[in-house]
């Protein structure tokens, strides 16, 4: 048997086009064997919200193993995960070419197409939240962009808000700014973004918490000698 985790791991290629991606009960049948491995290891128990959400799942259980979890309850799990990875390229020893094939960052983002194909309540929401870039030039525009920062700090609006799209009147929003300069080169966006695409999210927001590792021009990413605010105004 040969242990992942000790080279480079294999990353099979995800057949999203075909119908057999979005059979809910394979995706469910394939979720209950994950998290039945995941329970017997729980080395990931430190990284998101997801592992800690299974394991208590499972030790709430009558069984206090996966099977007896409600199914219904794995989307808790899904919901939690953010799709960062970090589980399959840095602590799962079982990814391949471990012969039990686990990939949890794969299953979770196939939950999470089957649940957006069928249509969530939350469906509308997590579409317009997730148009980072329109939402960014809207915000942006001169008057706009005072109104909306303005909006995101009372309380009624707040209220309206939670009521109206689901987002806690207590939840934490970035301020929007009104101007992209002081960025530097990103491939995607055409301006600076080197470790993380942070940028995407937070070109137009005036957020501390982005650094550049290096000058934010176009230089060697692995130049860490100085860092400097990147993005946002004082």
């Amino acid at each position: 048997m040969r242990e992942g985790s000790l080279e480079a791991p294999t990353r099979h290629p995800i057949d999203w086009q075909s119908e057999a991606f979005y059979d809910e009960k394979a995706c469910f049948d394939e979720m209950e064997r994950i998290f039945d491995i995941c329970h017997g290891c729980r080395r990931c128990v430190s990284l998101c919200q997801s592992f800690p959400t299974l394991f208590d799942l499972v030790d709430a259980s009558e069984t206090m193993e996966v099977d007896g979890v409600d199914r219904k309850d794995y989307m808790k799990v899904v919901d939690q995960c953010y799709l960062c990875d970090l589980c399959y390229l840095t602590k799962c020893p079982y990814v391949p070419p471990h012969e039990w094939n686990l990939d949890f960052p794969h299953v979770m983002l196939r939950a999470k197409a089957i649940a957006f194909k069928k249509g969530t309540e939350t469906q509308f929401r997590d579409v317009q939240l997730a148009s980072t870039d329109r939402n960014g030039k809207l915000a942006g525009i001169p008057v706009v962009v005072q109104t909306v920062n303005a909006l995101s700090k009372n309380e009624s609006a707040r209220k309206l808000g939670e009521s109206l799209i689901g987002v806690h009147r207590e939840a934490w929003v970035l301020a929007a700014r009104g101007s992209n300069s002081g960025q530097g080169w990103c491939p995607h966006t055409g301006q600076g973004c080197h470790f993380f695409h942070v940028l995407c999210e937070l070109q137009r927001t005036r957020h501390r918490t982005g650094f550049d590792q290096n000058s934010g021009s176009q230089q060697d990413p692995l130049d860490t000698g100085r860092e400097r605010s990147l993005l946002w105004d004082a």
